[in-house]
């Protein structure tokens, strides 16, 4: 197994949230633009619908100098009628998923390794991936919080934690961990929300939000680290031991009586640089530099 990554160059826990809410924008349904608006917006389009036909109704005793003006008159409120009537609106829905219910203690999270563990019953060798934490107590609430995720399952075959581990230069990367985004909680209260919203406009464009947790820490790549070797070996889409374990007093990772490992699906191993707008990892390093 491979040793401790080295010193922490800096550790961060990142609580995050995906509200954004686009007061106003423009799509492109087939060779048109479709306006979509925030629902907030839908009291004000009311009120200058009813003007407009009021400003219809009453132009039928406007006299007009020409039958011309008249005709570009009702022209011009006909088709400022039509694009307030195929405005889109949209709205919000915010799912949260689990959070911790004690302190997070950054400092207790001392470091990552990665290596392979033999097993008797397989000729092969098996990865392992694992958080050294100075405090079993704190690791052992970490695991529970970790298994919410997962919902109480040792072993992740739906992805439902995910890992990430992100290489910032030659000699740092940064580890990540949090909630899949598509846990089936957080489907079914989408799934919940629009049914709902369907009972009254089945226009409206919903805006899917999440606030989660974010595991995060920088950490060095030293000469003696193992994490180049187990790069270079890992293949995605291994599955791998995940353990949390405690540091000895011999400076050694030691496991954690009655913490159980988990078996992940899921490692994200990416140099910063090939990251895109479809990576969580993108918008989280954008903002934290």
């Amino acid at each position: 197994m491979g040793t401790n990554e080295g010193k922490t160059v800096k550790q961060r826990l990142i609580l995050w949230s995906n509200r954004l809410r686009f007061d106003v924008r423009a799509q492109k349904k087939g060779w048109f633009v479709q306006i979509v608006l925030h629902e907030r917006f839908k009291p004000f389009i009311r009120a200058v619908k009813i003007v407009l036909t009021l400003i219809g109704l009453i132009s039928a005793f406007f006299s007009f100098q020409s039958v011309f003006v008249g005709f570009l008159f009702g022209l011009g409120i006909y088709l400022l009628s039509t694009f307030f009537e195929k405005l889109i609106f949209s709205y919000n829905s915010l799912y949260v998923h689990s959070l911790p219910d004690f302190e997070i203690q950054l400092e207790k999270w001392l470091g990552a390794f990665f290596g392979y563990a033999e097993d008797p019953n397989n000729l092969g060798h098996i990865p392992m991936v694992g958080w050294i934490m100075s405090n079993p107590e704190y690791a052992k609430r970490v695991h529970s919080l970790l298994l919410q995720w997962s919902y109480g399952k040792l072993k992740d075959e739906e992805n439902n934690i995910r890992a990430s581990v992100i290489v910032d230069d030659k000699d740092e990367y940064i580890f990540f961990c949090y909630p899949n985004m598509e846990r089936k909680t957080a489907a079914r209260f989408y799934e919940a929300v629009e049914k709902e919203r369907k009972e009254t406009s089945l226009t409206d464009v919903h805006h899917k939000q999440m606030a989660m947790l974010i595991f995060g820490k920088r950490c060095q790549i030293t000469a003696s680290s193992y994490f180049p070797t187990f790069r270079n070996r890992y293949k995605d889409g291994v599955p791998y031991i995940f353990q949390l374990v405690v540091l000895g007093g011999d400076g050694q990772p030691h496991a954690i009586d009655g913490l159980d490992d988990f078996i992940l699906f899921n490692l994200k191993i990416k140099n910063r640089g090939e990251l895109d707008r479809k990576d969580i990892e993108y918008d989280l390093l954008r903002i934290l530099g």
